[in-house]
């Protein structure tokens, strides 16, 4: 069995809805509740046995991460780091691309910045559980209002709840993965946020897919979201979490100083 050593962090975004914060700094480095937004992250990766890391970068905030990871290689001294950049914002399926030749064509995780899961125990040692057992690539899944249904990817599920629960939240297999559909088309209110566990194949039909598409690749062309529907098209398995904790979502000035206020109060 192949161990899950490996995480990608997509980090090239430029973080529009968190302006002014994000005028002079990366999103993953703007703070909530005294910390990097990026460290939510790398706690979880620790936790949860990750080795390395790969962060994939937009080209203008090199200088910044190269002088946070001079303290940050001596908070996490578990994990060794790698800078890979996206030149082009073609996708998340693109960033982790950019981290194929750090992946290989083995299992990896991968995580977004902008979504702190709080939760116990941490989110990523949860799916990758679940990949161990089952064998097939896992998402991250949250229950959103009817009204959000439009701003996410949802997802098609077999049969409900499976009667087995991993640590405390349910297991989908799922069967197809509709994105940003109207809410009376959506099978579902279930819906992919930000963590997966994904098997070889996932990173290698990315890399295809970029591969031919490599004169067109803009405005978020290739999501992950593609693989796992081929992945899904040839007959493989892929599952879903629906976590029992709370996701705090950070890509807005509100939504961040709401995650800031429940941290503080976890904190006390």
């Amino acid at each position: 069995m192949q161990k899950i050593t490996k995480l990608v962090l997509p980090v090239a975004g430029l973080g529009k809805r968190l302006l002014p914060l994000t005028k002079n700094l990366p999103k993953a480095l703007v703070a909530a509740s005294g910390k990097p937004l990026l460290e939510y992250v790398l706690e979880e990766a620790v936790s949860a046995g990750i080795k390395e890391v790969v962060l994939v970068i937009n080209p203008r905030h090199a200088e910044h991460f190269k002088t946070y990871l001079k303290k940050g290689r001596k908070r996490f001294p578990e994990l060794t780091f790698h800078v890979r950049v996206q030149d082009t914002p073609g996708g998340n399926g693109h960033a982790v691309v950019q981290a194929f030749d750090i992946i290989g064509n083995k299992p990896f995780a991968v995580r977004f910045c902008d979504d702190i899961v709080a939760g116990d125990p941490p989110a990523l040692q949860s799916l990758i559980k679940i990949f161990d057992e089952r064998r097939g690539s896992v998402v991250l899944l949250e229950r959103v209002p009817k009204k959000l249904i439009p701003r996410f990817g949802v997802v098609a599920i077999k049969g409900g709840a499976e009667a087995k629960k991993i640590d405390g939240g349910n297991v989908y297999q799922i069967m197809d993965i509709i994105e940003k559909p109207k809410a009376k088309d959506a099978p579902s209110n279930l819906t992919i946020v930000g963590g997966y566990v994904l098997s070889g194949d996932v990173i290698k039909n990315l890399k295809r897919i970029a591969n031919t598409l490599s004169t067109v690749l803009a405005n978020d062309a290739l999501p992950i979201a593609v693989a796992l529907q081929i992945e899904l098209i040839i007959g493989g398995k892929i599952y879903g979490w629906e976590f029992p904790g709370t996701r705090l979502d950070c890509g807005t000035l509100e939504k961040l100083r709401q995650a800031e206020a429940f941290l503080n109060k976890k904190r006390k």
